[in-house]
C-alpha cells in the first residue's frame, strides 16, 4: 500500500469529482501510454493505512451492467480512489480492460460474455503475477424470454501473485447465479466449486475470494455451516459486523478467506454508496505473512474427527498461561474433561470466570463453586444462569485474553460443551483474535451476569 500522493489537491474536492478525476487522469494515461502514472495516484497518508504494516486492501465493486459510462466513470473513479492491492469486479463483460485496470494496475479475465463478467485486478506495481486462469462456477442454461443471457452459468477469474518481500496470495473474483425457477438449488454447488478452486489454489499460499454471492448474509439460506466444513471463513465473521452491500439492504457482497489464515486479522471493512445498485465493499487485512500463536481465526468442525471441537476446548484452557484470564460460558457442561482442564488452568494462576446454563444445579456447578467462588465482583467465579439467549451468547464460549500464544481469543460453539453433542453432526466452533469481536462478546458475558466494567 501507498502512503504518499502527489495528487493532494484532490482532497479538497467533493467525493463525486474526486472520483472522476482520478478516473479522468487514469485514463488520460492509458490513452498515453504512459506506464508511470500509477506511481502519481499513492495514497494520501491515512490513520489506518493498510500498507503500513504490511497490510493489503482488497475491494469488491459489482458495476452493474447497462450505466451509462459517466455513472461507470464515476463508480470506478470511487474504486481507485481507493488504491486497493486487489479488485474483484462483477457485471464487467462489457467494460474494455484499459477501463478496468488503467496504468499500474493489471487484470485476469478470459473475454466472452460469459467468462469475462468477472475480472480480478491488482496493483502491479506491488505484486507480480505468478499463474492464472478462468473456472467454471455453475452451467445451468436456460432463461426467460426477457433476459440476454443465461444467469445459470458463471465462471470465476483468479490469479496467484507475489510481492517483493516474496509472500504469495491467491484473489479469486466470483459472482454467483440468483435463485430463479432455472436455477434452483443452485447457491450450494456454485459455493463447493469455488471451494474446490481454493484448496487447488492453497497450496501456493493463501487464498482471498469475494463477489456478488447473491445470498443475504443475514438470513437463514446463508449456508453457515456448510461453508464452515468447506474452509469458507467470511470476513464479516471475522470482523464481527456485515452492512447492508445492495439497495435493498441485503448483505449479498462477500469476501471470504480459504480456511480463514493467514491474510488475518481483517482490521478495517466499510461499505460506500455507488451509482450502481450494489455498494462498494473495502476490506482492509493485517500482515499477509504467517500468523503467530496456536488459535489462528477460522472454522474447526468435528466432520471426520468427532472429538475435535471438545479437545479445541480443553486446548484452549490448556494452554492459557499464568496470570491470564479465561471467560467461559456453556449451555450444560457434561462429563470431566473440561473441569479438569479448569482445575489445572486455576492451579497454575489462570483467573477463571465461568456461567453455565443448568436448569438444576448440578455436581459440577457445586464443585466449580467451590473451586472458584460465586461472588461475580472476584476475579474468578462461577454462577449459573439458565436464562441465556436474550445475552446474545453463544451454546458455548471461550474468551482467553492470552492462550497458545494468540491474544484475545475468542471461540463460539453452535453446541454445548457435552460430549454427545459435541460428537453431532454438524458441531462446529468459530476462532477469532481480533480485538473488536472479544470485546463484543465480553460485554454480553458481563451483562449476563449482571456485572458492570
Amino acid at each position: 500500500m501507498r502512503t504518499q500522493s502527489s495528487l493532494r489537491w484532490l482532497r479538497a474536492l467533493p467525493a463525486t469529482v474526486v472520483a472522476l478525476s482520478v478516473l479522468a487522469t487514469l485514463l488520460v494515461l492509458a490513452a498515453a501510454g504512459t506506464g508511470g502514472g500509477r506511481a502519481d495516484l499513492e495514497r494520501t497518508a491515512a490513520a489506518a493505512d493498510p500498507g503500513a504494516a504490511g497490510g493489503v486492501r482488497l475491494v469488491q465493486a459489482n458495476i452493474k451492467s447497462g450505466m451509462s459510462l459517466e455513472r461507470t466513470a464515476a463508480d470506478l473513479g470511487q474504486v481507485f480512489a481507493q488504491l486497493p492491492d486487489f479488485i474483484t469486479f462483477n457485471e464487467v463483460s462489457s467494460r474494455p480492460d484499459a477501463l478496468l485496470a488503467p496504468p499500474g494496475y493489471a487484470i485476469q479475465r478470459t473475454p466472452g460474455t460469459y467468462t469475462g463478467a468477472t475480472a480480478v485486478v491488482w496493483d502491479a506495481t506491488r505484486w507480480t503475477k505468478l499463474a492464472a486462469g478462468t473456472y467454471n462456477i455453475s452451467n445451468v442454461w436456460g432463461k426467460s424470454r426477457k433476459q440476454k443471457v443465461h444467469w445459470g452459468v458463471r465462471y470465476a477469474n483468479w490469479a496467484t501473485l507475489r510481492n517483493a518481500e516474496g509472500r504469495t496470495v491467491s484473489v479469486v473474483s466470483v459472482h454467483f447465479a440468483p435463485i430463479t425457477k432455472y436455477t434452483p438449488g443452485i447457491t450450494l454447488p456454485s459455493y463447493q466449486r469455488l471451494s474446490g478452486l481454493a484448496q487447488s489454489l492453497s497450496a501456493s499460499g493463501p487464498v482471498l475470494m469475494a463477489g456478488d454471492v447473491n445470498v443475504n448474509f443475514r438470513s437463514g439460506a446463508y449456508p453457515r455451516n456448510e461453508l464452515a466444513a468447506m474452509g469458507l471463513v467470511n470476513v464479516f465473521d471475522l470482523f464481527g459486523v456485515a452492512p447492508a452491500t445492495h439497495d435493498s439492504g441485503a448483505v449479498i457482497d462477500h469476501a471470504y478467506l480459504y480456511q480463514g489464515d493467514p491474510l488475518l486479522p481483517v482490521t478495517n471493512l466499510t461499505t460506500a454508496e455507488l451509482y450502481s445498485d450494489h455498494k462498494m465493499l473495502t476490506v482492509d487485512l493485517g500482515n499477509v505473512g504467517p500468523r503467530a500463536g496456536a488459535f489462528a481465526p477460522g472454522w474447526k468442525s468435528n466432520q471426520g474427527d468427532a472429538n475435535a471441537t471438545m479437545r479445541l476446548v480443553r486446548d484452549a484452557i490448556d494452554q492459557a498461561p499464568p496470570g491470564s484470564a479465561l471467560h467461559l460460558a456453556t449451555k450444560q457442561l457434561g462429563g470431566k474433561g473440561v473441569y479438569r482442564a479448569i482445575v489445572n488452568a486455576r492451579a497454575r494462576g489462570v483467573e477463571i470466570q465461568i456461567i453455565t446454563g443448568h436448569r438444576k444445579v448440578t455436581d459440577l456447578d457445586r464443585k466449580l463453586a467451590k473451586l472458584l467462588g460465586t461472588k461475580k465482583k472476584h476475579k474468578s467465579w462461577a454462577k449459573r444462569k439458565s436464562s441465556w439467549s436474550q445475552y446474545g451468547l453463544p451454546k458455548a464460549l471461550v474468551l482467553a485474553s492470552t492462550s497458545g500464544g494468540t491474544r484475545a481469543v475468542r471461540i463460539d460453539f453452535n453446541r454445548a460443551w457435552v460430549g454427545k453433542e459435541q460428537r453431532r453432526a454438524g458441531s462446529t466452533a468459530q476462532i477469532r483474535s481480533d480485538q473488536f469481536g472479544y470485546d463484543e462478546m465480553f460485554l454480553r458475558f458481563f451483562a449476563a451476569v449482571g456485572r458492570t466494567l
